[in-house]
């Protein structure tokens, strides 16, 4: 599984918020999966920025 980080979720989050909420637009400009982005937005509507978080290894 790929990790990203949260200044890469941020920058996804903010191109998608930039031009108009366009979730096809966003998952192929930075190619990205459907159920990545869609589940990346959920998190943000959910928690905001501190929804995009990468968990800290254990």
């Amino acid at each position: 599984m790929t990790k990203y980080t949260q200044s890469f979720k941020q920058q996804v989050l903010d191109f998608y918020l930039q031009n108009g909420k366009n979730r096809s637009l966003t998952r192929l400009y930075f190619q990205l999966t459907k159920n990545t982005l869609e589940h990346w937005i959920a998190k943000f509507n959910h928690n905001g920025i501190n929804g995009l978080a990468v968990p800290g290894k254990k």
